[in-house]
């Protein structure tokens, strides 16, 4: 059964300002670890077994057991709804499934950046040096960017000198390991291509979250975090497979039909 989706929409998106906390970029990314965290609690379906396995059985091979714990935890904020309730999310379905690598990685890269902080340093400033031909970035230069809207976020307001400084550096090289960037002081925009699988993915979860046209999945801000301006959005899902997603345009009207009920039925399909 397929879902269609049609222009003109009836409304505009409301979104309240996010919290801003920059502890997120303050820590590793665990690329490697999230998704053997992930698959393991599909496995168990249960956080307390989940969490005997990362810190008694050390399946993810760290040193000590304080360590395990930090990348538990933070995994857990990061991806895990609930530790009472077992509720398996989009992202752990990827993860646990036999899917290709690039579309795990580019996948949790999506769902890593809808962390309010990560999100907005990547939509209001990143994208638009990319767009205006940026070679490279710093973290001075992110530093510049937090000051200049500190005063905007109660969260941001009264974070010292230095944790700033650490999050603009951390966030960084959060973006470098994830393949958006590359270099070590100085990071260049590195060439990428996200697999249609994960355009397939963010069209879903953008329709999950309330989108309700075409042109509201088109022009909505979550394709800035691929650094994609809106032609190569609309290119993107234009081009994608059929069996995932079908976009047609006559004149001034966008149709956008997905073809599974679900983004569970849509993974299943990978």
């Amino acid at each position: 059964m397929s879902n269609e989706h049609i222009d003109p929409k009836d409304g505009e998106e409301t979104e309240q300002a996010p919290s801003l906390d920059p502890k997120i970029a303050h820590h590793s990314t665990y690329i490697d670890e999230t998704k053997q965290i992930l698959s393991t609690y599909v496995e168990c379906e249960s956080f307390d077994e989940l969490e005997r396995r990362v810190v008694e059985e050390n399946i993810l091979n760290k040193n000590t057991d304080e360590y395990r714990t930090n990348i538990l935890r933070e995994v857990t904020r990061r991806h895990i709804p609930s530790k009472e309730e077992y509720t398996e999310t989009p992202l752990m379905q990827i993860m646990s499934a036999d899917v290709r690598s690039d579309v795990t990685d580019w996948c949790l890269y999506y769902e890593f950046a809808q962390d309010p902080f990560i999100r907005l340093v990547t939509v209001d400033f990143l994208y638009p040096e990319f767009e205006r031909g940026t070679l490279a970035v710093q973290a001075t230069d992110i530093v510049t960017f937090i000051e200049s809207i500190q005063d905007d976020y109660a969260d941001l307001r009264d974070r010292s000198e230095s944790t700033i400084n650490e999050a603009a550096t951390k966030y960084l090289t959060a973006l470098r390991n994830y393949g958006l960037l590359e270099g070590i002081q100085r990071k260049e925009f590195a060439v990428t291509y996200v697999p249609d699988e994960t355009i397939a993915y963010v069209v879903y979860r953008l329709f999950g979250k309330g989108c309700k046209s075409a042109s509201d999945v088109i022009e909505h801000d979550d394709w800035k975090l691929f650094l994609m301006n809106e032609s190569e959005a609309q290119r993107r899902v234009r081009d994608i497979s059929p069996q995932y997603v079908s976009y047609e345009k006559r004149g001034s009207t966008e149709r956008l039909i997905t073809k599974h009920d679900n983004i569970e039925e849509l993974i299943d399909a990978f």
